[in-house]
């Protein structure tokens, strides 16, 4: 096996032992400043500016219009007893065979070793059994390797949004759940 190979065999190890639990502000809030402040190029790229509590807050407390708290649940992923990612979903959203994903996020160091496909399927296996037969997501056209990975991942383009808060265009993506 070459060194390569190798190195993309112990990548997908370390991807699939990849697990996600609930977070809740109180006991993870640190952990969450910790990862936005460790991916800088997500705010960079997404509105033009570094990662700060703002952004902690919105992801503990940000809703979409007419949902409950009980719809939302805030995810940590983790290898071993470290956080390592997060994402936050929103369930029967924006209708009730749809889950919304509104932010995947990891550390800028574990970023492309295959931890967002495996955290993927842990959401969708999540979604799966609230009844979701689709995931959606809204990815910010000025963070070309985000919206990359999503069509990777199979996502299709549904519709063009804009959105002053962004630096670019909200990219309304989704998929159906398998």
């Amino acid at each position: 096996m070459s060194q390569r190979e190798t190195a993309r065999a112990a990548t997908h190890l370390e991807a699939d032992a990849l697990t996600m639990r609930a977070l809740t502000r109180e006991a993870d809030e640190a952990a969450v400043l910790r990862l936005f402040l460790a991916a800088p190029a997500y705010t960079l790229a997404v509105e033009g500016r570094m990662p700060c509590q703002d952004d902690v807050d919105d992801f503990f407390d940000g809703m979409p219009p007419g949902k409950r708290a009980a719809d939302k649940f805030m995810l940590g992923f983790e290898l071993g007893a470290e956080t390592i990612g997060c994402a936050d979903l929103i369930r029967a959203h924006p209708e009730p065979d749809c889950a919304f994903l509104g932010l995947l996020l990891f550390d800028q160091a574990r970023q492309g070793r295959g931890h967002g496909r495996a955290a993927l399927g842990l959401i969708e296996t999540l979604a799966r059994g609230w009844g979701a037969t689709r995931l959606r997501l809204a990815a910010v056209s000025s963070h070309p390797r985000a919206v990359a990975f999503w069509r990777r991942e199979g996502f299709a383009l549904c519709s063009r949004v804009s959105q002053p808060r962004f630096t670019g265009e909200l990219l309304v993506m989704e998929r159906a759940i398998g």
